[in-house]
């Protein structure tokens, strides 16, 4: 299964759904432009369940969050050209271009965002202090990981170490987390695309870190490490370039061809939502994987007319 949760704010508030097969592709969903919107809008409003939800309390692989009056999009993907540090500005680029007049903005806190923009009290989830699994710091190249664009994490502490980044961010760990890296790899350098980032100054001790996919409760990860000064780069690697002194030195994408591959990708993507016989969109499914259906002609011209507003030409 791949889970997402959609969050919509009507007249009554905000309802949500969730699908157990609709998180990978959601940002091209999401390209398809208002008219595609508009349609889960009204799905959601007519069937979702009033916050707090299923799946707003959830562990889910995506999400979004639709408000309407505001016109204001908030959404996270674990997976897609969003997510990916190569292609994920000239995702963002198109999702922002096929919204004219929309504030677009990222969750980096994934679900746990979605509930905080909606009114919902951080603290009223229980799972907000809970802390990371220790095994999920291992080194990815010696587990045959270390691919362009995976979904590991770059630590600097002085060293570069190359670790999971599958269930929770390594700085989630707080200072414990230096102890786990003396038993992981040091590798020197890396100059590949990946998922996330940390670096670690002991001596200052200060901590900045950065992720292209989400974290829940991100806003917890300063109060884990106790008496350093942490700070957040959100997507900018180019400051945890800076900062590691050339142990993480990545190729800069070439923004041109990124926005071309996006573009390419949405045209070709096969929405997973099924649609009923008259013509409706079932927005929750628990029954397996649904027929999928090619985005229709409609929604390829509003990709083209993004790709062209965002500068491909």
């Amino acid at each position: 299964m791949n889970p997402v949760v959609l969050v919509v704010g009507g007249p009554g508030g905000y309802r949500a759904v969730t699908d157990d097969w609709g998180a990978v592709g959601l940002d091209l969903d999401l390209m398809a432009g208002p008219d595609f919107a508009h349609v889960l809008t009204g799905g959601v409003l007519a069937h979702g369940d009033p916050l707090p939800g299923p799946g707003t309390d959830e562990d889910v692989q995506a999400g979004a969050l639709m408000d309407p009056d505001r016109r204001v999009l908030l959404l996270f993907t674990l997976e897609g050209p969003s997510a990916r540090m190569r292609t994920r500005r000239a995702a963002l680029a198109l999702l922002r271009a096929a919204r004219p007049g929309w504030d677009v903005r990222w969750a980096h806190g994934g679900r746990t965002q979605l509930r905080a923009y909606a009114g919902l009290d951080p603290a009223d989830d229980p799972k907000r202090n809970v802390l990371p699994w220790d095994g999920n710091v291992f080194d990815v190249v010696s587990a045959g990981w270390a691919v362009p664009d995976a979904d590991f994490t770059v630590a600097t502490p002085g060293r570069c170490h190359l670790v999971c980044h599958a269930f929770d961010h390594p700085v989630m760990h707080g200072p414990a987390l230096l102890g786990l890296l003396e038993a992981v790899t040091d590798h020197g350098t890396y100059h590949e695309p990946v998922a996330a980032g940390l670096h670690i100054d002991p001596e200052r001790r200060r901590v900045g870190w950065w992720l292209t996919g989400h974290q829940v409760h991100h806003d917890t990860a300063a109060a884990r490490w106790p008496g350093w000064t942490v700070k957040f780069w959100e997507d900018r690697w180019a400051e945890h370039r800076a900062a590691s002194g050339g142990r993480f030195d990545p190729t800069e994408p070439d923004g041109t061809a990124a926005l071309a591959d996006v573009r390419d990708e949405a045209l070709r993507h096969r929405s997973p939502v099924r649609h009923e016989p008259d013509g409706s969109v079932r927005l929750s499914r628990t029954d397996g994987p649904s027929r999928e259906i090619l985005h229709g002609e409609a929604a390829r011209r509003v990709v083209r007319q993004a790709h062209r507003t965002a500068g491909g030409g």
